[in-house]
């Protein structure tokens, strides 16, 4: 399963600006490019997601 940028932002609640930091600063996935077109791998997210802290919905305290 794939997300869009779109669907991304809405599903982290976050601004794109917050997604760009994520990527650059903590090793957030970097979205895949299909033509013009850039979606993220929904495993990719969710892994990343159980590494991180509580507060994201991962299992790390912090």
């Amino acid at each position: 399963m794939i997300l869009t940028k779109e669907q991304l932002l809405e599903q982290l609640d976050v601004v794109e600006n917050t997604l760009r930091a994520l990527i650059e600063q903590r090793g957030f996935p970097h979205p895949r490019k299909m033509g013009a077109k850039l979606f993220w791998l929904v495993s990719e997210v969710l892994e990343w997601l159980q590494g991180c802290p509580k507060a994201w919905g991962g299992n790390q305290e912090r």
